[in-house]
């Protein structure tokens, strides 16, 4: 994959700062896929990480590019969806598409969801609060995709993302995850040879200029047959 590529989305975006009821937001627009992605963002007390755009999800989004991917009648959820900006591309790819991240996040979610989705494919789109490892029995186990970009950085979250997984998984889902590893090198490889116990899995990509590690996982057939 060529690097020119990958910079067309993975560039520092346009920026547009303005004001509503007295707190900064910044809008940034980024071009993938043929689509101008407007993806505004607002501080939220207590939380840092679904209030900026993460690489990950950004190589994902330029991954799905380059791949001229067709989520066309799949069915797809993301974890730690943050901006939305990932599942936004996925539904304007075709897919029906549960984006899921903390409760606090989901209002920005859909701001980002209403400014970037026709109306005609709204119905394709669902967003829902997900604790990881505590409310996943309330999502079916039929998707054809999972979705998850820089979520795997904290020690003490990898059982609960593990136990989310395994429940949201079938024999055929396809998992891409996608890391930023100088966020924390070795705490990150090892999170992934924990998930590789679980899963069958390819580093598909890595793009060198952002340190951005693409893995596509399904579950082992010894975890599908437990």
């Amino acid at each position: 994959m060529s690097e020119s590529k990958i910079a067309s989305v993975l560039k520092k975006p346009m920026t547009e700062v303005f004001t509503e009821a007295d707190n900064f937001k910044y809008k940034l627009f980024y071009p993938v896929c043929g689509f101008l992605l407007e993806i505004a963002l607002k501080p939220i007390v207590n939380t840092e990480f679904g209030t900026m755009v993460w690489n990950a999800g950004l190589g994902l989004c330029q991954y799905f590019e380059e791949q001229k991917m067709d989520f066309s009648h799949k069915k797809v959820i993301e974890l730690g969806a943050g901006t939305g900006i990932l599942s936004i591309l996925t539904v304007l790819l075709g897919g029906d598409v549960t984006i899921t991240d903390n409760p606090q996040l989901l209002q920005q979610i859909e701001l980002n969801v209403s400014a970037n989705i026709p109306s005609s494919m709204k119905s394709r789109v669902q967003i829902r609060a997900l604790s990881w490892g505590l409310d996943q029995s309330q999502f079916p186990s039929d998707y054809d995709y999972i979705l998850g970009g820089d979520i795997v950085y904290n020690r003490s979250s990898l059982p609960l993302i593990l136990k989310t997984l395994q429940h949201l998984c079938n024999e055929s889902t396809v998992i891409y995850f996608a890391s930023t590893m100088s966020i924390s090198r070795e705490l990150i490889t090892s999170s992934y040879r924990t998930l590789f116990q679980y899963f069958d899995s390819d580093l598909v990509c890595r793009y060198e200029n952002v340190d951005v590690n693409l893995y596509r996982m399904t579950k082992k057939k010894s975890q599908t047959q437990g």
